[in-house]
């Protein structure tokens, strides 16, 4: 009887200790998300236009080119490749090389990547901008892991490339060239489904400019909500880039990332508790 006493006094002791746990682990992480601090740019919400969507590539793209070193103009986007993406991709054959690990892919301009902290020579933006397909790895990867991975980002990069429609040097000459970078903090997400993580301390990043896309990227310009590509400082530059351009015959609209993630909470794509993030 007394071994029965202490053995459910310990399975008490027991379950109060992992209770607590779970709770500290959700403070930390509901303090995380208080804590972070992201701007609150402005991006594509809605667009109308009856015609040949083919045109409306080329015209975001050459709108884009015309704007991509102005002020407070940005590329930023995301994707998360979970084990469930990686291992479809193993098990279709879709690349002779996959990484092993989940990992978060981030899509940047050079002007956002300088809003991240991330410093990379002159030269290299330089050659990013003249059309040379710019990728960052974090130097946390092991050495086998780093092979696998710039084996899957070259491979990814020429994929298809002579296929866009829209030409750029990249697409012609088909550079690619890949270095490694330190991560110095936590980077925001800009998740898009429930349960993603808010931050990544070593994202994969493709440092993104006109001359450097291929079609994936340049059709991706005229994505909506929290798929968007551009993304505007505040509402004064976008009407500077907006109100008087080719963009103007699609009346497009833009809207703050704030707006954008709490619709998007109350329709229950991403989790409530995004809306911290703008607060």
């Amino acid at each position: 009887m007394k071994n029965k006493k202490r053995l459910f006094a310990a399975g008490i002791w027991i379950a109060l200790a992992v209770l607590v746990l779970l709770l500290s682990v959700m403070c930390k992480n509901n303090k995380s998300i208080i804590d972070i601090k992201v701007p609150d740019y402005y991006s594509l919400s809605e667009f109308y236009f009856d015609g040949d969507f083919n045109e409306f590539y080329r015209d975001s793209y050459d709108w884009y080119q015309s704007i991509e070193d102005k002020e407070g103009v940005y590329i930023v986007n995301t994707s998360f490749y979970d084990y469930e993406v990686l291992n479809g991709w193993k098990e279709n054959k879709v690349y002779h090389s996959v990484p092993d690990k989940a990992f978060w892919y981030f899509t940047v301009s050079p002007s956002y990547l300088k809003q991240m902290g991330i410093e990379i020579s002159a030269k290299e933006i330089s050659d990013a901008q003249n059309g040379t397909r710019l990728y960052l790895i974090p130097d946390t990867l092991s050495e086998n892991e780093s092979e696998i991975m710039i084996s899957f980002l070259k491979e990814d990069a020429i994929e298809k490339a002579d296929t866009s429609n829209i030409q750029t040097v990249f697409t012609v000459k088909q550079d690619v060239r890949i270095i490694k970078y330190t991560p110095n903090k936590a980077y925001f997400t800009w998740p898009c489904d429930r349960g993603q993580a808010v931050t990544d301390k070593a994202p994969v990043i493709y440092v993104c400019t006109s001359e450097n896309m291929k079609y994936f990227e340049n059709e991706s310009l005229i994505s909506t909500g929290l798929d968007s590509y551009v993304k505007f400082a505040d509402g004064d530059i976008v009407r500077k880039y907006t109100e008087n351009s080719i963009m103007k015959k699609y009346n497009t609209k833009f809207t703050a990332s704030s707006a954008i993630y709490i619709h998007a909470a109350k329709s229950k794509l991403t989790d409530k508790g995004i809306e911290k993030v703008f607060k």
